[in-house]
């Protein structure tokens, strides 16, 4: 079997063992590299509404105008006119669609001052309880314009994002910041969407700071900042825009997968998913979905022992590289082997490899009160039977909601239950008992983003079914197989609107 994508970004390869390198030379400013932006565990603004409040004396043709701004502003950040087949920026960190609610005025009267925290505080808990605030909510993001003449005491000429909880979150835009208040503007709501709750529960780290003197996006609305573009090594982003673009393999063998690894790499792509099956004969194959990412740094194992696996492992940590993807596959004599990928990063991590489900859920209990959330999770099956456990903790304190071992009527039953009530899949696997029998894993965080999935599909159906979701904007955000019995390879794949990496 040696299935490829031939749908608009197709390919098939593989790369490098050890440290991979792009050498550059000298770049313009605008394309120096950020810093790669780390995710910590935080909430990030998937769906959200702006609550505007314009505070003092402000002209109606000022608010309208600042007013419009928002209003195209999130019309934007939702996807609304973008060039085919590319995405907002912001889409990469989570940040799928967001409204502004009408303009709220307050205190025209007001007389200019410096403001600190507790002055804007007061001023919006006292238009909460006046009803013309809402109270805060993990999709709400109030911002306070204060007028001409009103500063901050942190700051000369800023505004800033900040909470007061970890689902309550507030920014403060001045009309007297440089260099335009649009630009501010902008440069807040990013920030606040991807890093809510930052003084209490950090998302991702600031996606505009580095980039705000080098990098500024002229739409046709207006002018945005440029932020770090993880799909491009970090660089600051100029469009306002990021790819689409999607490559993926199907059943191939190392040999193939290593060699499209090899010729994708100096072109800027790196494996956003990679999975290895084994026939019943013995044969490994491989899926591999890449996604255009500049020159991030990759390091990959295949078919490692685990003392060399954790050999290896060992050395990479000090040296600041971080698990990106681990899986382990069996072969027919009971061997297990292990596949991982590091990509550099500064994370907290903690990892299971081949626990009973006994010994896994001793450590997720105790781990879950430290603040340590599931990043993978993945079972697998022995010969006679055994299902073991690999599992690897980031530091993080969202909800999380899991299911090990389930039937798929019950699962599927759950998933039902859980969409109502705004929970989304995180992690899925299915493992298949010697009886034929297959279990299903999976894990659920807070969201309300859009969500298709497929279950059990042979692969000329999920093949149909992806070349379909392509057109509408969808990409893969799950992607397994399992090998039945009788040797029949099926498909479980979860899309989610643009693409979007993990760890979200």
């Amino acid at each position: 079997m040696n299935q490829t994508s031939t749908i608009n970004y197709c390919a098939h390869a593989l790369a490098c063992l050890g440290i991979v390198s792009i050498l550059a030379g000298a770049r313009p400013a605008w394309a120096q590299p950020h810093a790669v932006l780390q995710y910590h565990g935080g909430p990030v603004l998937e769906t959200f509404q702006i609550y505007p409040l314009y505070y003092g004396n402000w002209s109606t043709a000022d608010m309208n105008t600042q007013q419009t701004f928002l209003v195209k502003l999130t019309g934007y950040l939702s996807g609304q006119n973008a060039p085919a087949f590319e995405q907002p920026m912001m889409k990469q960190y989570g940040v799928n669609q967001a409204t502004v609610a009408p303009a709220a005025k307050a205190s025209p009267t007001a007389v200019p001052k410096i403001l600190k925290r507790a002055d804007i505080l007061n001023i919006i808990h006292a238009n909460q309880a006046t009803g013309n605030l809402p109270a805060f909510g993990p999709n709400t993001l109030i911002m306070v314009f204060p007028a001409h003449g009103f500063g901050l005491d942190v700051c000369n000429g800023c505004g800033y994002h900040t909470s007061e909880s970890s689902s309550a979150f507030w920014s403060v835009v001045p009309h007297d910041v440089g260099p335009t208040l649009q630009l501010v503007t902008a440069h807040e709501v990013f920030e606040a969407s991807a890093d809510p709750a930052i003084d209490n529960s950090p998302g991702w780290d600031e996606p505009v700071d580095g980039c705000t003197s080098i990098s500024f996006v002229t739409l046709s609305f207006g002018q945005i900042p440029g932020a770090a573009d993880n799909t491009n090594a970090g660089t600051c982003s100029t469009t306002g825009y990021t790819s689409l673009a999607e490559i993926q393999v199907y059943g191939w063998t190392y040999a193939d997968y290593r060699a499209k690894y090899d010729q994708l790499w100096p072109q800027g792509w790196r494996l956003y998913s990679l999975q290895s099956y084994v026939l019943p004969n013995g044969e490994v194959l491989y899926n591999a979905v890449w996604r255009p990412t500049g020159n991030i740094g990759e390091i990959q194992v295949y078919g490692y022992q685990y003392a060399d696996y954790r050999s290896l492992y060992d050395q990479l940590w000090p040296q600041g590289w971080r698990l990106y993807i681990l899986d382990t596959f069996v072969l027919p004599d009971g061997e297990t082997r292990y596949n991982a990928v590091w990509r550099p990063g500064n994370s907290g991590e903690i990892q299971d490899y081949g626990v009973t489900y006994a010994q896994y859920r001793s450590d997720y209990d105790r781990l879950w009160p430290q603040g340590w959330r599931l990043y993978i999770l993945q079972a697998y099956v022995l010969p006679g039977g055994q299902v073991l456990y690999n599992a690897v903790w980031r530091p993080g304190n969202s909800g999380e909601i899991q299911v090990y071992g389930y039937q798929y009527v019950d699962y599927r039953t759950l998933y039902d239950q859980l969409w109502q009530q705004g929970w989304r899949l995180y992690i899925l696997q299915s493992y298949v008992l010697p009886d034929g029998q297959v279990l299903y894993n999976a894990v659920w965080r807070p969201g309300n983003h859009g969500e298709i999935q497929v279950y059990n599909y042979q692969y000329a159906d999920y093949r149909s079914t992806y070349d379909q979701l392509w057109q509408q904007g969808w990409r893969l955000y799950i992607l397994q197989s399992y090998v039945l019995p009788d040797g029949e390879v099926r498909y479980n794949a979860v899309w989610r609107q643009g693409t979007l990496d993990r760890p979200l």
